[in-house]
């Protein structure tokens, strides 16, 4: 929980510095729904999966190789240049998107917080590493989200990371974006792959549920 919400302040205090103001509207509705979402989440895994919550935070060696590359880059990408870019917008005056696309990113960032809490709420293996969590008896999730796609936990970030660019009003942040969907959508293929070859009974799971990511889609 700890290393979370350091993760949050860090972030905050990159877009501060980057912005060199502490007046921008948009980036503080921003970062109140970022802090609110971060302790609903906490919340609901400290109830709901506590060892899983604690578990998050630990390394594991059989985390698999590729992973820590993804995570290599997607770990600075969302956490900290996003919001470096952010901030740099409003301490050079980027062009800025209208409040119209504030109000839809909110939207969006709502979205994508009901169905990350609702993915958490229905999978105790949610962790943030890719691999097969024999320590903890892992099985086949297939209730709620999971019903839909095979990866909502994914899903919810690239819903996220869309949303991000639209409320901080900066088409540059959009950028940081794109390089967090694409790092994701590929490491779905590469976890979906590892699931399909090492976790009993995925494969069936995975010809029932047909989509990864975006429901009757992809």
């Amino acid at each position: 929980m700890v290393v979370v919400m350091m993760q949050r302040i860090l972030g905050l205090a990159c877009f501060l510095l980057a912005a060199g103001t502490l007046l921008d509207v948009r980036g503080w509705i921003y970062f109140s729904m970022y802090f609110i979402v971060s302790i609903i989440t906490l919340a609901v895994m400290f109830n709901n999966h506590a060892e899983t919550l604690s578990e998050r935070g630990k390394k594991h060696e059989n985390t698999k190789s590729w992973d820590k590359i993804f995570l290599g880059i997607y770990v600075p990408s969302a956490f900290y240049i996003i919001y470096i870019v952010a901030g740099l917008g409003v301490r050079f005056q980027w062009p800025v998107l209208s409040t119209t696309f504030m109000y839809v990113g909110a939207t969006l960032y709502i979205v994508s917080t009901i169905l990350g809490v609702w993915a958490i709420m229905e999978n105790k293996h949610f962790e943030p590493t890719s691999r097969i969590q024999d320590d903890r008896n892992q099985t086949v999730i297939t209730t709620g989200p999971y019903r839909l796609v095979r990866h909502p936990g994914y899903s919810s970030i690239i819903t996220w990371a869309i949303s991000v660019p639209m409320i901080f009003g900066s088409l540059f942040t959009g950028v940081v974006s794109v390089i967090i969907i694409v790092t994701v959508a590929i490491r779905t293929y590469f976890e979906d792959t590892m699931l399909k070859k090492e976790l009993c009974g995925y494969l069936e799971y995975a010809n029932k549920v047909k989509y990864r990511l975006i429901p009757f889609i992809w």
